[in-house]
């Protein structure tokens, strides 16, 4: 049997099941919102500058890798409640990186769980119109 070895995709879509259940979403829901907030995590992570994309790849690798001495196994391989106490172990760490990392990756979760449990992405919707705020401002100033 071969060992597991850190991946990346299977990390991040770990994370995204964590955050899911940490966040207290309903069971009967857990494992299609978790696969929504792990596409949106990597869709992210593929659109971010060339130059950021490979060191945040080596992040989330290393992250995934951190149990392997203490557990045997990488993050995506230990089960739920690991998981979540791992991620608090990163977001408590002495190190500011591993700490800014699970601060970056958990605040893209909490987005893409935001917009998929209240179906908001807002993608379609205008941008407001610059005057139109500004006349409701002196409106209700005046």
């Amino acid at each position: 049997m071969t060992p597991a070895l850190p991946d990346f995709e299977k990390a991040l879509r770990g994370f995204s099941d964590a955050i899911v259940r940490r966040k207290g979403v309903a069971n009967g829901e857990q494992g299609a919102v978790a696969g929504a907030v792990a596409d949106y995590l990597l869709a992210v992570h593929s659109r971010i500058p060339d130059y950021l994309r490979f060191p945040f790849r080596v992040l989330i690798l290393i992250f995934d890798a951190s149990p392997l001495p203490s557990r045997g196994r990488p993050f995506h391989r230990l089960d739920s409640d690991q998981r979540i106490a791992w991620i608090g172990a990163w977001e408590g760490s002495r190190l500011e990186v591993c700490r800014r990392l699970m601060e970056m990756y958990g605040s893209l979760a909490l987005f893409g769980l935001y917009s998929e449990l209240h179906g908001a992405d807002y993608a379609d919707e205008p941008a407001p119109c610059p005057a139109a705020a500004h006349e409701r401002f002196n409106a209700h100033v005046a």
